[in-house]
């Protein structure tokens, strides 16, 4: 295939808000490609840039516009694609100010199994949690689609995993948590 057809390919999936591939995804994309030629194609295409390997079987088009503002978080759904994951632990808990430590990894919680994924934005590492998730109690869907503990079920999550506890700022945790329902309760009104 012609670079010029390919990028023309890029930029139709582009526009229809597609910006992540998987072999399959991508072979559909291109009309269906033999697999063995995909896995050559796929890593030719990511030497010379046109995709950047973004983890085992997740490639990104680094000139996609319909990309998120954070790339990593984006990830989620094709790292862990037939399970449930969220943003939780120490990630969601240093945003909220919980914990003063800046998380390096994205630390999530899914149904599927635990792993940590190195990616050209940073870690994302996954917990497994066997509990049942309940969008709209537990998580909150955010405005990129992607799910997000409530600060609650995040240190929920954290005592349960066993991890840093001793970083939680309790003053810190309970003006959090306090913000977080005032929030929720004035969403509650309007809606």
């Amino acid at each position: 295939m012609k670079r010029r057809d390919l990028n023309e390919k890029l930029a139709r999936a582009d526009a229809a808000g597609i910006w992540a591939f998987t072999p399959s995804s991508f072979s559909a994309l291109l009309g269906g490609v033999d697999p063995a030629y995909l896995k050559l194609m796929m890593k030719r295409l990511s030497d010379q840039g046109v995709l950047i390997r973004a983890a085992r079987g997740v490639y990104i088009n680094p000139n996609a516009r319909s990309s998120p503002a954070d790339a990593r978080r984006g990830l989620l759904r094709f790292l862990r694609p037939r399970e449930i994951s969220y943003v939780s632990l120490e990630s969601k808990l240093s945003e909220a100010g919980v914990i003063s430590q800046v998380a390096t990894a994205l630390t999530c919680m899914t149904t599927g199994s635990p792993g940590r994924f190195e990616t050209p934005w940073g870690a994302v590492e996954f917990t497994h949690t066997d509990r049942a998730i309940k969008v709209g109690t537990d998580v909150v869907v955010q405005d990129d689609g992607t799910l997000e503990a409530t600060i609650r079920t995040a240190v929920r999550d954290l005592r349960r995993v066993g991890r840093n506890v001793d970083l939680i700022d309790e003053e810190s945790l309970a003006d959090a948590m306090s913000e977080e329902e005032t929030r929720d309760e004035q969403q509650s009104e309007r809606a």
